[in-house]
């Protein structure tokens, strides 16, 4: 929850100051912990607004969505693993 709040907290900083924020994603455990702990921390903060950032998969590889390899497939779908 504290990284959450990290995030929330630099991104409404980002937006107030530039109007977008920027944040590298890679996977792994990760992916859960945003995805459990994020949408809580975001309903705190309308500020953040979250239509304003730009995601970059840090660690994504060269393989579809479904694969179980897929940084980006695994958080489309909001868990560790793609499925």
């Amino acid at each position: 929850a504290a990284l959450a709040r990290l995030v929330v907290e630099a991104a409404a900083e980002a937006v107030a100051s530039s109007g977008r924020f920027t944040l590298g994603l890679s996977g792994g455990s990760l992916v859960e912990l945003l995805a459990r702990e994020l949408p809580p921390a975001l309903r705190d903060a309308p500020e953040a607004d979250p239509s304003r950032w730009l995601l970059a998969f840090c660690d994504e590889r060269l393989v579809p969505p479904e694969h179980p390899d897929s940084t980006y497939g695994a958080y489309r779908v909001g868990r560790g693993r793609p499925g």
